[in-house]
């Protein structure tokens, strides 16, 4: 998983009296008594913040992005609020005049990593985690929309586009042959990846499904576990890559490091079916190729300062061709 990729961009260090400064005013003056960096995360920073007289901790998100990032989360915050585990956002500053970029104070939500859930649980507790996430992830899906596309203020979809086959091949041959995806994979795999995507790729464009809420980045690094609740999904967490479009794009980042037909694949694919998922007869292979154009999107904008990063998504890309179109 990628847990180990190095950071793109070095997290905001603050001590505990800028920190009081910034979010004291929020909290009628209230002295911080700690504030811990979250360590997980690769773009933003997140400090878990304690203040005197105030039992439940909450957390400072730091936005490494623009004010539409933290726009678009606290839409979706409220958007989904009713339906799916989501921290409540009790404060958000988009004007960048109290700190150099976006901030906000984030309720703080009990539970594990599912990675961690993964790595270490019982066989029992992979079960009914595996069952709760593929139940949320059909909730997160239940919200469609008109168009596919990126959001802009308030959730409406401001840049449209749609990943057919020729989208995707057109995307897949720009990243080998002319940005870094190419130069990262070297030659053969490149030449592999290219027949595979093309031979494929004509897939997707019978896909007429209406577009869903996509998380883009729903994994084990953004899903807390409440194991004390029968290993029940406590929030969904970093919505900053979502869009509109194919369902797909989710269950391929789910299941991006799991091995065919795994313990948690089948529970997993069998709760968001059983909760209102659709999926199609070939899911399995178009989640592949939607997972392709993340994997080389990522390789496009990777630098040998992250050899960690490069040889897992190289890994990753492999893994996909082999277990198709062995080479």
């Amino acid at each position: 998983m990628k847990d180990n990729w190095e950071r793109t961009e070095a997290p905001v260090a603050l001590n505990l009296l800028e920190i009081e400064a910034l979010v004291g005013p929020l909290f009628n003056s209230k002295r911080l008594t700690a504030a811990t960096r979250i360590s997980e995360g690769y773009s933003n920073t997140n400090y878990k913040i304690q203040l005197d007289g105030i039992d439940k901790p909450y957390v400072l998100r730091l936005y490494r992005g623009g004010e539409e990032v933290a726009d678009k989360e606290l839409a979706i915050s409220r958007f989904v609020q009713d339906t799916v585990p989501v921290p409540h956002i009790l404060c958000a500053d988009m004007s960048c005049t109290r700190f150099e970029r976006p901030w906000a104070v984030v309720e703080w939500k009990e539970g594990a990593l599912l990675r961690d859930v993964l790595r270490e649980g019982a066989a029992e507790e992979v079960i009914a985690t595996a069952a709760s996430v593929g139940s949320c992830l059909a909730q997160i899906h239940a919200h469609s929309f008109p168009v596919a596309g990126f959001f802009g203020k308030n959730l409406d979809v401001t840049h449209s586009f749609r990943m057919d086959s020729d989208h995707f091949l057109a995307f897949i041959e720009d990243s080998l042959f002319v940005k870094q995806s190419g130069y990262w994979l070297g030659k053969e795999l490149a030449q592999a990846l290219w027949s595979f995507s093309q031979r494929y790729g004509p897939q997707l464009s019978g896909q007429l499904e209406a577009p869903v809420l996509v998380h883009s980045d729903f994994n084990g690094l953004n899903i807390l576990i409440q194991q004390s609740r029968g290993c029940s999904v406590s929030a969904v967490l970093d919505w900053e890559f979502a869009f509109s479009g194919s369902r797909l794009v989710d269950i391929a980042n789910m299941l991006r490091y799991e091995e065919n037909d795994s313990t948690f694949e089948r529970h997993f694919i069998r709760s968001y079916v059983q909760s209102g998922g659709v999926l199609p007869s070939n899911w399995k292979l178009l989640s592949k190729l939607e997972d392709l154009i993340a994997l080389c999107d990522m390789l496009n904008h990777s630098t040998a300062e992250a050899p960690n990063r490069v040889l897992d998504l190289k890994r990753l890309v492999t893994k996909t061709l082999h277990e198709y179109a062995p080479f």
